[in-house]
């Protein structure tokens, strides 16, 4: 604006009253003016009327005041709004918040329940009273479909029969919560209730599995939304507890059968062990026999020179003296070797002999080679390269049928090759193993059944000779003490088989 300098005379041209009288034209403004009382508005417009000049004044104090508080009012309740709204928003986010809440709660201490037990009993009454707790209910219970109807299975409360019938007077085939009221529990009942009263069902799924529904009956006001999450999220946790429940209890039963059946196995084991073993004895019994016929006869032969010497006389000389001296040697020898096989015999066909205890595997080899003698004897050449090795626990009986079937085998792959063999037997103690190798100079086994060899039934000798069961079960048994079996073969050359047994400290 331009800055006009007036003279004493000027002020009364130039104010707006003035400027207002002196013009030619039409004239409006509004002007203010200030004294001691505060701030009064004025309109001051003017105009031309039949040549004559009509000059208005409007007090307008009280409308600016007005339109003044008007615009701030208007600011103030739209801040009002926007407070109001954040406000709404924030009650909702904390009924939300109290919502889930409680929600956790409830799914925490079914869940924790859960955890600590499979009773589905414990578990399902514990939902039930969650949800009649939440809805102040006087009513609640499960029950599951039978035909068309629906049968009672579960209640914490004791008024409520377990096992009764009934129907509703609707439809319940989807996963929807339904929320009617009522007079009537349920079609067939004969009782009403006094006054109208809320009926939730809630329909428990497991996927697409229907496992049975829970009826719950209020007398508060429950709307349609209002607890449907957390009713839907009770009835998954106890859809959940109960497949579970059903899954352990078929686990449970498939478990006991495991059990019965693996029972049945170590019985037939043992079995088959011992029918092994007697197959292994039905052949040594006729090498047995022919061992102890000889010294039988020597000592027979002896027996019948004796008598013939003491008949001669009833004084001996010392001569006839040095020939009984002699014959009683060789008949103590008899004895004894009869003794010893005998002894092996007995300690071989132990068959409920299977507990564990210390062993010296060196003397369970020697044990083994007096029983079969026969299979030895002036055909092969035993070696026996024995380390020092520690005693250890085991089954002797087992691993002595172990060690008999192996030997068994390589007396007669030498055999039937035709030679007179060599057995080497090495026993070592490397890395906490007690290892046995037994290695022939046989017929060897082919490659193409290499692979076979310790299969059930599976064997090369001629029928009757064999049963097939002899390396099958001398796996299993090593297998029984945490140990390996093995082998190389070549054929022609012979076989390898190494027996390595873990070595476990025998306290004293």
């Amino acid at each position: 604006s331009d800055l006009i300098i007036l003279t004493f005379d000027g002020t009364n041209k130039y104010n707006p009253i003035g400027l207002m009288l002196n013009s030619i034209q039409n004239f409006h403004t509004i002007c203010s003016y200030q004294n001691s009382d505060g701030i009064f508005s004025f309109y001051l417009y003017s105009f031309y009327y039949l040549n004559h000049k009509v000059a208005v004044f409007r007090n307008i104090t009280e409308k600016d005041a007005f339109e003044t508080l008007q615009v701030r009012y208007n600011e103030i309740e739209k801040e009002y709004s926007e407070v109001k709204k954040a406000n709404n928003k924030f009650i909702k986010m904390q009924e939300n918040a109290q919502s889930q809440v409680l929600k956790m709660g409830i799914i925490n201490r079914i869940s924790l329940l859960i955890r600590e037990t499979n009773d589905i009993e414990k578990i399902i009454n514990c939902g039930l009273k969650e949800i009649n707790e939440l809805l102040g209910s006087f009513k609640t219970y499960f029950s599951i479909k039978k035909q068309q109807k629906f049968k009672i299975k579960y209640s914490y409360q004791d008024n409520i029969k377990i096992g009764t019938l009934f129907e509703y007077d609707g439809k319940i085939n989807n996963k929807e919560i339904i929320i009617s009221k009522c007079l009537r529990e349920f079609l067939t009942s004969q009782e009403y209730f006094k006054g109208e009263v809320t009926r939730i069902i809630i329909p428990v799924y497991n996927k697409d599995k229907f496992l049975g529904i829970i009826s719950t009956f209020t007398k508060q006001k429950i709307k349609s939304d209002e607890h449907n999450e957390i009713l839907q999220s009770i009835a998954v946790q106890m859809a959940s507890s109960m497949i579970q429940s059903q899954l352990i209890s078929q686990l449970n039963k498939k478990n006991a059968k495991l059990e019965k059946t693996l029972s049945q196995l170590k019985e037939t084991q043992l079995q088959l062990i011992n029918t092994e073993k007697l197959a292994s004895l039905g052949q040594l019994v006729s090498g047995v026999a022919h061992e102890i016929n000889t010294p039988l006869a020597s000592i027979n032969s002896n027996n019948n020179l004796i008598n013939k010497i003491l008949s001669d006389s009833n004084t001996l000389s010392e001569e006839k003296l040095n020939i009984v001296r002699e014959l009683n040697d060789i008949d103590r020898e008899a004895t004894d070797r009869i003794s010893s096989i005998v002894k092996s015999l007995k300690r071989f066909v132990r068959l409920d002999e299977a507990e564990f205890q210390k062993a010296d595997i060196n003397n369970e080899l020697d044990t083994t080679l007096k029983l079969i003698v026969h299979e030895t004897k002036n055909k092969i050449d035993i070696i026996k390269n024995y380390s020092e090795i520690p005693s250890i626990y085991c089954s002797v009986n087992m691993l002595n049928q172990v060690f008999m079937n192996i030997l068994i085998n390589a007396c007669h792959s030498i055999q039937e090759k035709g030679i007179h063999g060599e057995i080497v037997i090495t026993t070592l103690f490397e890395n906490d193993n007690l290892i046995v190798k037994i290695k022939d100079n046989g017929v060897g086994i082919p490659e193409k059944i290499q692979s076979k060899i310790f299969n059930t039934g599976f064997t090369t000798k001629k029928i009757g000779i064999g049963s097939g069961i002899g390396l099958a079960i001398s796996k299993k048994i090593v297998e029984m003490h945490k140990g390996k079996i093995t082998f190389t073969s070549k054929e022609n050359f012979g076989s390898e088989f190494v027996v390595t047994l873990p070595y476990f400290k025998i306290s004293n």
